[in-house]
């Protein structure tokens, strides 16, 4: 459909330049997002699905007269979203594609470079979270797995892309998992889709990787949730190092704790956990100390050997 300016109205996936006359360092090109907005500048998502270019242009100039005397915004469209599809997120060239030719999820992702990576604590990770990611299609998500898709090789969730699908590849930073107690070294490790226990106690030489002799391995605990009312597993290492059960996988924010000695209730040993999680890690970070009386300081008690 040709295009017109007395009738056309902004769709998400538009891709559209914006400028200030006058202030060329102004000008910058954008889609329309999947909320429906346009971010430009120093200001908030500015409303612009459905609305037309001169509309959208008009309440840019009512947000910017504070900084600009009489300002007169322009917006162009670019490429339209009929024909092409939105990339967005963590991948190495996000930006809007043309959908020239049949083209599947996992082939519009390599079309962008693929996922994004980057350098955390030393260690190359990728910076996107597959299980949050997902694709939007007629301001729906489409439910499709992207974890499923990438890393399992799941040929059923590689669907063809349309005109005006966005994907979303969400980012994976901030995501930690943390390890403490009879262990080469206590620290905190960048979370990765598909993370187990067992790749998280191994870590590298570099990083201190391993257990030290005198751990219990039969009951690592696994603290989960928020640490004001955490929730807290037991898991069997040994059994799983010999392959008798199946590893655990992780999730960010996790805790895990191997003790050296065993303890009478998992409760107990969750609060002292949680205390003792505080102290290394929030402390170390900088943050304000979390008042301790949350967390009754306790010892442990010992069940007798076995």
């Amino acid at each position: 459909m040709p295009y017109n300016p007395g009738t056309y109205r902004l769709a998400v996936g538009d891709v559209v330049e914006i400028s200030v006359f006058g202030f060329p360092e102004t000008v910058a090109v954008t889609p329309v997002a999947p909320d429906g907005h346009l971010y430009y500048l120093f200001l908030d998502g500015i409303p612009a699905s459905g609305k037309s270019p001169a509309e959208v242009a008009r309440d840019i100039e009512q947000r910017i007269g504070a900084m600009f005397n009489h300002p007169t915004v322009s917006i162009l469209p670019q490429a339209f979203s009929e024909n092409r599809i939105l990339i967005l997120g963590k991948v190495v060239l996000p930006g809007a594609y043309a959908l020239d030719s049949a083209l599947t999820l996992r082939q519009s992702i390599a079309r962008a470079g693929g996922l994004a990576q980057g350098i955390y604590r030393g260690t190359t990770v990728e910076l996107a979270s597959l299980k949050d990611s997902h694709v939007i299609r007629d301001g729906q998500k489409l439910p499709i797995d992207l974890y499923a898709l990438i890393y399992r090789n799941d040929a059923t969730q590689d669907i063809y892309m349309r005109p005006g699908d966005v994907v979303v590849i969400a980012s994976g930073l901030g995501q930690e998992v943390f390890l403490m107690g009879a262990v080469g070294e206590q620290r905190a490790s960048a979370y990765k889709d598909g993370m187990t226990l067992v790749e998280l106690i191994s870590g590298s030489s570099e990083s201190g990787g391993g257990y030290r002799a005198s751990a219990r391995l039969r009951s690592v605990l696994i603290v989960r949730g928020a640490l004001d009312q955490p929730e807290a597993f037991t898991v069997n290492l040994a059994r799983i190092l010999k392959g008798r059960d199946p590893d655990v996988m992780l999730m960010p924010g996790d805790i895990v704790y191997v003790p050296e000695k065993p303890f009478a209730f998992t409760r107990e040993l969750t609060r002292a956990v949680v205390l003792s999680f505080v102290r290394t890690f929030v402390a170390e970070a900088g943050a304000t100390l979390v008042d301790e009386t949350i967390f009754r300081p306790l010892v442990p008690t010992e069940l007798k050997d076995e």
